[in-house]
């Protein structure tokens, strides 16, 4: 019994192993190409379980998912970069945002650092099993040509459209010329997508950006303020004119008021004296005496029998 248990176990082990070696499976997560002999024979092999031949032929499996390649941040030089002012809120959108300090500054020709990645799919198993083999071959390659591609592009791009929404253009021209580069080296695969993570400032640009900056500031300042006093100073001409003209339209009203209370004035005290003339007389003395007596640092010397004390004599 043992015996033929045993044997039992054997035949079925040894059935496993020569169906290993006749079977294989392709999961829907991957492509194969059967080698035979290292030299690839029939076609790309899609999901489900496949033939080969026991120990002639295996099998090479590649990723039939969008795969990544993100070489490390790297400077590049860029042919002008503006600098504008962002505010606090536009400064960062997740990962993808800029992080610089903006103003109206031009630098022309100054390297920044960049970081970005790509993602591709491999297109052609074949055509990649010839040219690339591994991913990680494929991987060091994509760099190389996403590095080249990237300063290509950014050389005729400014850091102002780098961080305004044409960015999105800037992207789609590196992929263009990427999946350009790609084809034509016939490496079997495609790229998907090319993002730029980051563009930041290296450290003595940024340095000197932000004295840039703040000369460009203090220049506005003074501009600012010198259009402020020319302003003012226009107010206050505008302001002393009418003051002016005012007080001129004011005095002359007032002389012709004047005139005209004289004029009604000489109109009463002359009714008045042809009316009573020594009432009249009496009057303007009692006026004169008033005006000329009020003010006790006033010194009179005048004879008794003076017109001016005419009325005092008669009392």
């Amino acid at each position: 019994m043992n015996k033929t248990l045993i044997a039992l176990l054997a035949i079925i082990a040894v059935a496993l192993i020569g169906a290993s070696q006749i079977f294989f499976v392709v999961d829907q997560r991957e492509q194969a190409i059967v080698l035979q002999l290292g030299s690839p024979v029939g076609d790309v092999k899609g999901p489900g379980l496949h033939l080969k031949l026991p120990m002639i032929q295996s099998v090479q499996y590649f990723d039939k998912r969008i795969l990544s390649v993100d070489p490390a941040p790297a400077q590049v030089v860029i042919s002008s970069a503006d600098i504008t002012p962002m505010s606090a809120g536009e400064e960062s959108e997740s990962t993808e945002s800029a992080s610089t300090n903006q103003d109206a500054v031009n630098v022309t020709g100054e390297p920044i650092i960049l970081d970005t990645f790509a993602r591709y799919k491999i297109s052609d198993p074949l055509q990649f099993l010839k040219t690339l083999r591994t991913i990680g071959a494929a991987n060091s390659r994509l760099e190389n040509i996403l590095n080249d591609a990237t300063r290509a592009e950014l050389g005729k791009t400014s850091l102002q459209q780098l961080l305004s929404p044409a960015r999105t253009a800037v992207m789609h021209d590196i992929l263009n010329r990427v999946n350009a580069n790609v084809q034509k080296d016939n490496l079997g695969i495609e790229i998907v997508d090319v993002r730029i993570v980051r563009a930041d400032l290296t450290s003595d640009l940024r340095t000197s950006t932000v004295r840039r900056m703040i000369s460009q500031l203090k220049e506005r300042a003074t501009e600012t303020r010198a259009k402020g006093e020319e302003r003012a100073l226009e107010i206050r001409s505008t302001a002393e004119k009418e003051r002016t003209v005012i007080i001129a339209e004011a005095e002359r009203d007032s002389q012709i008021l004047k005139g005209q209370g004289d004029k009604e004035a000489i109109q009463v005290y002359a009714n008045a004296f042809n009316k009573d003339k020594d009432f009249y007389s009496f009057f303007r003395s009692m006026e004169a005496y008033s005006k000329t007596l009020s003010d006790p640092e006033t010194r009179l010397i005048l004879s008794p029998d003076s017109a001016f004390f005419k009325h005092f004599s008669e009392q």
